[in-house]
């Protein structure tokens, strides 16, 4: 009877780590895409110095453009901004834990490379079926750039986040503490 216990107790167990395994992983990747998110935000401005206005793709023209196109509401921009802010928020996270789904599959800055790739298509071929941002073909040549460079950037910033594995991997090379190694029992916890 003690024996199914303990092995009960066992299986309990590394059904618990399985789990806070990937709760890490979620927790680590949400945290890239917070990152991520947080590099796109910061080269805005720069990216509307250098175009000389906000593009077509930027949050507040694309809430704005939603609101209209999805609910028939006009915003002001002070309203357009914290709502495309709100939106970003909500999207670049998410775009980093599914990149944190992918990564097993891609080393450390292809994944990144790929990530960007990924976020740029999408957002090229469904912002204007989603109506909101017009037909890429309008817009500038250095706004098309610098939509693939911000994807890009979002990619690499989101990707060099390592990954739980790694950090793991790093703390595994750490001699054990004393607590964790294994004692017979009767046997004197330390040496004489």
């Amino acid at each position: 009877m003690r024996e199914g216990m303990d092995a009960h107790l066992t299986r309990v167990g590394a059904e618990v780590t399985v789990s806070e395994q990937a709760n890490r992983r979620i927790f680590r990747a949400l945290g890239a895409g917070v990152l991520g998110t947080l590099a796109l935000t910061a080269s805005e401005p720069l990216r509307d110095a250098l175009l000389g206005r906000p593009p077509p793709y930027s949050v507040r023209h694309i809430a704005r453009r939603a609101a209209r196109a999805w609910f028939g509401v006009r915003l002001r921009p002070r309203e357009a901004q914290r709502w495309g802010l709100v939106m970003r928020w909500l999207y670049g996270p998410t775009l980093g834990v599914l990149g944190g789904w992918l990564r097993p599959m891609l080393p450390g800055p292809v994944h990144g490379l790929v990530l960007g790739g990924g976020v740029w298509l999408f957002e090229w071929l469904s912002f204007p079926r989603l109506r909101v941002t017009p037909p890429p073909h309008t817009w500038s040549p250095a706004e098309r750039r610098w939509l693939a460079v911000q994807c890009l950037l979002f990619g690499l910033v989101t990707a060099s986040v390592p990954p739980c594995e790694q950090e793991e991997g790093l703390a595994s090379a750490r001699p054990p503490s004393e607590t964790a190694l294994p004692v017979a029992p009767g046997a004197p916890l330390s040496p004489p």
